[in-house]
């Protein structure tokens, strides 16, 4: 009788008990679907509660069963109330294991899943992750491109800076040189002056030398 009442009680307290798998059933494979983490929290509470639930039940039928073989051997079918208390204990364990079996496939069954949505996500978020590696490529070339202009008119500048001290340097030179050379026509000039001057006073001289030569010849 208490046998019965215990197994009443655990078919109300998990209606799943009451329809245990089908042994031997061919198991239809397919593929695992999604799941959001409100499904998945519930579907780990739920196993966390079969796994406790599966301990207590197996705690409860070793306890039973340890005080059953001292009270059966006051009994008169001694044989009978030991024989009864081994096949309950042996239905609890299998109860226990069960739900311990239906805990470890809903465990299953969020691994599964979890699976299932990180592929989903992946496959999800593989067109916005291509287009911002595509838009990364195209700033790192424009990136890349300025750069390259950048040193292009760095060194155009460099050029037309060196051009223009060249060029400096050139009308610096061309000045100097110019200024040489007027400064030698103007002393070529001094020269032929005082040539001029040298001249004109030599023929001076010789005028001077002829007058007095002429007024000596005319005083004998």
């Amino acid at each position: 009788m208490k046998r019965l009442l215990i197994s009443l009680f655990c078919l109300l307290v998990h209606p799943a008990w009451a329809e245990p798998p089908t042994p031997n059933a061919p198991a239809t494979p397919s593929a695992p679907t999604t799941i959001t983490p409100e499904e998945r929290q519930q579907l780990l509470d739920r196993a966390a509660a079969l796994k406790a639930e599966s301990s207590q039940l197996l705690d409860a039928a070793e306890k039973k069963q340890k005080a059953a073989e001292p009270a059966c051997w006051k009994k008169t079918l001694v044989s009978s109330c030991l024989n009864d208390a081994r096949k309950e204990f042996t239905d609890s364990r299998t109860q226990a294991r069960k739900l311990n079996v239906e805990a470890k496939r809903l465990e299953r069954e969020v691994r599964e899943r979890d699976r299932a949505t990180k592929q989903a996500q992946k496959i999800e978020e593989a067109p916005k992750k291509r287009a911002e590696t595509e838009k990364k490529i195209a700033r790192q070339k424009a990136k890349t491109a300025e750069q390259q202009q950048k040193r292009e008119e760095a060194a155009v500048a460099r050029e037309k800076k060196a051009e223009q001290g060249s060029a400096r340097a050139r009308e610096a030179e061309r000045q100097h040189q110019e200024k040489l050379a007027a400064r030698k026509k103007k002393e070529e000039k001094a020269e032929e002056k005082a040539l001029e001057h040298e001249k004109k006073d030599k023929k001076r001289e010789e005028e001077r030398a002829r007058q007095q030569e002429n007024a000596q010849q005319q005083d004998k």
